[in-house]
């Protein structure tokens, strides 16, 4: 697991947004692999109308901290929450 990157919530929203962000947006299609790390994947959210299980979308989860342990996490609507990481 140490070769995985965590962006921080700046990367993923706000002025320092990676390009893809911009470019994209958030709604992205969530991998089997990534679920199977845990990942939380959206039944009711599809890229581009796509209804397949390749359509899939997850949040992104962040290395932020919202300074009480919880994890920072962005939805396919690139609304930004937290959950706590128990």
């Amino acid at each position: 697991m140490s070769k995985f990157t965590f962006l921080t919530k700046e990367q993923c929203s706000g002025d320092d947004k990676l390009e893809i962000f911009k470019k994209r947006g958030t709604k992205a299609a969530i991998t089997d692999f990534a679920i199977l790390l845990g990942g939380f994947v959206s039944n009711s959210f599809h890229i581009e109308n796509d209804n397949s299980l390749e359509g899939r979308t997850g949040f992104y989860w962040t290395k932020s901290d919202d300074g009480d342990n919880d994890a920072r996490v962005v939805d396919d609507d690139g609304i930004m929450s937290d959950y706590n990481v128990t």
